[in-house]
């Protein structure tokens, strides 16, 4: 009797993992969907202004962020949700290096972002100090929690012959933490972009470069700092083999927003670059053509101020 009820219980428990893995599996689709989505409809402005444009270390931090999706988010995801006969030790070295270019892949989203964060700091030395030592302080002990994170996780043989993806059979909710650490940095880059752009405003800075540095730098934070608080009540709340059921989305959100914040930046600065090459060009005709001169100058300075 004691033996069917134990049977039973671990019946219940497969059945119950293999709801979970597949609810994960159908969102890391949307995710990998969305992405694949993304990337196909900002290639022609992503080639205007990123390819096409001089290269610079920040060009190349957006490449690696952009793409690097398609190798963690799609290939590797996917591949551990539907491949066929996955062994343990696959499961175990696919998670560690999906975990890890995940971790350095959202680095790098949010070095982008701390970049801007300098830069309407006036490019400040110890602002760019305080942003160094502040980005440390919050990245290096989740890199130590993340290691943690994939020792604790365990994955069981497959429950049946052509079994697709891997069973995870245990874990923990350390990964909770890591997000804290970064809805703690991103409120504090949020509030560091609110200041000098309250400031702006303040000063009459309308112009539409402006609007796109500090509106979307605020609404961007804000998005994803509540998206990782949602991750962090669905890590405490869920079992041990769901706390990864929004990372994958987490990751491609970040690589979608600083890829969209920078897209957005340099459209509008090309943008008012022509408009200004236009206006000068007027001014230099002479005094034939002084009044349209004056509206295009006036033009341009309602843009830029």
């Amino acid at each position: 009797m004691a033996d069917a009820t134990e049977s039973k219980a671990t019946f219940k428990k497969i059945v119950g993992t293999l709801e979970h893995l597949q609810i994960i599996s159908y969102i890391d689709v949307l995710n990998s969907t969305l992405l694949i989505y993304d990337v196909i409809i900002n290639l022609p402005a992503e080639i205007e202004y990123i390819w096409m444009r001089e290269w610079s270390i920040v060009t190349g931090l957006y490449i690696l962020q952009r793409y690097l999706p398609l190798f963690d988010a799609v290939v590797l995801t996917l591949h551990h949700n539907f491949g066929e006969n996955l062994s343990t030790h696959y499961c175990t070295l696919n998670y560690s290096i999906d975990a890890w270019s995940f971790f350095i892949g959202v680095m790098l989203s949010e070095t982008i972002l701390t970049i801007r964060v300098w830069a309407v700091w006036g490019r400040s030395a110890p602002v760019a100090l305080g942003l160094i030592v502040f980005f440390l302080a919050c990245w290096v002990p989740c890199s130590v929690l993340l290691e943690k994170f994939l020792s604790a996780i365990e994955f069981a043989p497959l429950p049946f012959p052509n079994f697709r993806g891997c069973f995870i059979s245990g874990g923990n909710h350390i990964l909770w933490v890591c997000w804290v650490l970064w809805m703690v940095y991103d409120t504090g880059t949020l509030v560091m972009i609110l200041v000098p752009g309250i400031e702006a405003y303040r000063k009459g800075g309308r112009s539409e470069l402006v609007k796109t540095i500090y509106q979307d730098g605020v609404m961007y934070y804000a998005f994803i700092f509540l998206c990782s608080m949602i991750n962090v009540i669905v890590i405490l709340r869920l079992p041990d083999d769901m706390v990864v059921l929004l990372s994958s989305f987490e990751r491609v959100l970040h690589s979608l927003l600083t890829s969209r914040a920078l897209l957005h930046i340099r459209q509008i600065d090309s943008q008012s670059s022509a408009i200004q090459s236009i206006s000068q060009l007027q001014f230099a005709q002479g005094e034939h053509e002084e009044l349209s001169s004056f509206s295009a100058g006036q033009q341009w300075s309602n843009t830029t101020d």
